[in-house]
């Protein structure tokens, strides 16, 4: 179906995929870009990542290109590196999932539509020659245009062999704003306790991905009502509506930050359910920045202490997310807040003119904690204007205060 790409044949868009197709078509195998490239490029989407799948074996493919790499080669898969590397994976078929994870056994096949088949859903079953012919044999095109999520063949089977395929359907309605298909739908919610068989990275990864997509709520609403919430810690569906006005700002941690916010649960249970997610230290660090700055505006503004103590974005995020959980009103447009926070003449610590040891040399005492109370005491007293940030003024101060 070439009649709505004519400008962009494939030759030009994705030169080193046409390539890998053409060489192994040369060499008397089937080719076809398959998966969510050809999805995206049908909905006039950006396209990330290319993949290949091929009738040539794993072996064949190999003799065939000079460099690869064996990446998944157990399944069937080789990357093919020339002025870029993209994944060959050779046409398969599963056995039975007998941990609702993994495939027991992966069999190669010969025919293009048994590999479609064994795919999730219509819209990542379909293919593309080198010359931009759509094959679809599933019917991914219609569900496209639909705007419909729909398992391949019978959902209950789809979700029996994989059970993220049922976050995974979740996490694309909200990042394609399609409705999930009926059966499809119904078959999540009457197996969902199957996701409790799949890791806890993987469904990390998937909520992450619906909270940086453009319609999260979506994504959430689903992820209550098909009960595949309930198998999670933390109350999802007491708070859901407040995600209508979520936003992650583009950072997968901020999803976190708001997920704890809207729990009841004291501080101490924060690190441990986090921990229960395997959220890295450096999301930790961004969910206890947020929560504390909109903790810190319970009183309707951020004092200068804690504007200095926060970056631009963890206030912006902090601001929107108290904006619609905290009951009082803020006193300042965010706006003012930040120009609040530009009029502080130190944007660190580190900018402050003395250090550690100028406070050893004045006071001739060895280090120690006293250094950190002293410059504590300092910064705040320099970021809320009660003392100038220079050398003289500073010595001054420190004579008066620690040496008489």
């Amino acid at each position: 179906m070439k009649e709505w790409r004519e400008n962009s044949v494939m030759k030009n868009r994705w030169p080193v995929a046409y390539k890998i197709i053409d060489e192994l078509e040369q060499a008397g195998f089937e080719a076809f870009v398959v998966g969510g490239a050809v999805r995206d490029f049908i909905r006039n989407a950006p396209v990330n990542d290319v993949d290949i799948t091929t009738n040539a074996t794993p072996d064949e493919v190999k003799k065939i290109f000079t460099h690869t790499i064996d990446v998944g080669i157990e399944h069937g898969t080789v990357l093919v590196v020339l002025d870029e590397p993209i994944e060959v994976t050779t046409y398969r078929s599963e056995s039975t999932y007998s941990d609702f994870r993994r495939p027991d056994g992966v069999k190669f096949v010969r025919t293009l539509t048994e590999d479609l088949q064994r795919r999730d859903f219509t819209i990542n079953a379909m293919a593309l020659t080198k010359e931009d012919e759509l094959v679809d044999y599933f019917g991914g095109r219609q569900a496209i245009e639909a705007g419909i999520i729909q398992a391949v063949g019978n959902p209950q089977l789809r979700f029996s062999e994989d059970a993220l395929r049922m976050l995974r359907a979740v996490r694309f309605s909200a990042q394609l704003n399609f409705t999930l298909e009926s059966e499809t739908f119904n078959a999540i919610r009457s197996l969902h306790a199957l996701i409790g068989h799949v890791s806890i990275e993987r469904v990390k990864v998937e909520l992450e991905k619906i909270w940086l997509s453009e319609f999260p709520y979506k994504g959430m609403k689903l992820f209550v009502d098909s009960g595949l919430s309930s198998i999670f810690p933390g109350d999802w569906e007491r708070n859901l509506q407040s995600w209508v006005n979520f936003s992650s700002f583009n950072l997968k941690a901020n999803g976190w930050a708001f997920f704890v916010l809207i729990q009841s649960i004291e501080e101490n249970d924060i690190n441990e359910l986090l921990n229960r997610y395997k959220c890295s230290n450096d999301e930790k660090k961004q969910v206890k920045n947020v929560i504390q700055a909109v903790h810190n505006l319970l009183n309707g503004a951020w004092t200068a202490d804690e504007l200095f103590q926060y970056s631009d974005e963890v206030l912006r995020v902090a601001y929107h997310y108290g904006k619609f959980i905290l009951s009082n009103d803020i006193a300042l447009p965010l706006e003012e807040f930040l120009l609040q926070k530009r009029a502080i003449p130190i944007n660190s610590k580190k900018d402050i003119v003395v250090n550690g040891n100028d406070f050893m040399q004045w006071a001739n005492q060895k280090r120690g904690p006293w250094i950190k109370e002293v410059l504590d005491i300092l910064t705040s007293m320099i970021v809320n204007g009660q003392i100038k940030n220079d050398r003289h003024d500073i010595k001054e101060w420190f004579s008066r205060e620690y040496l008489h």
